[in-house]
């Protein structure tokens, strides 16, 4: 009911904001944006929606939502349902470093 690609658009605690793509995809989430691309995992159950993801920069001018840095990990918890999500998260370690998320289907798999 999840699994498909999603648009996504998040901003951190320093008000910094972007726009991506995501792959879910039986517990798998992968996906990107220009500067960065996202590999991680979810859980989807009874609305509720959770997960990690490795955030990885692939272009060297690229600056994240948190600044400058080369890759984190990103934990989330959210709502999700067969059109749209939401969710919070922030860097693992680093739980002043938030960010929230809103996602949008655009095909289902």
């Amino acid at each position: 009911m999840f699994d498909g690609l999603w648009i996504i658009e998040f901003e951190s605690v320093i008000q910094s904001y972007g726009k991506g793509v995501v792959v879910l995809n039986n517990g798998r989430l992968l996906g990107g944006d220009d500067s960065y691309y996202y590999s991680g995992t979810y859980r989807a159950e009874d609305n509720k929606f959770e997960g990690t993801a490795t955030i990885i920069k692939h272009n060297p001018h690229g600056i994240s939502v948190f600044g400058n840095i080369g890759h984190f990990e990103l934990t989330f918890t959210g709502e999700i349902d067969e059109y749209r999500f939401s969710a919070v998260g922030h860097i693992i370690n680093n739980p002043e470093a938030r960010i929230t998320m809103t996602g949008i289907k655009k095909e289902d798999m």
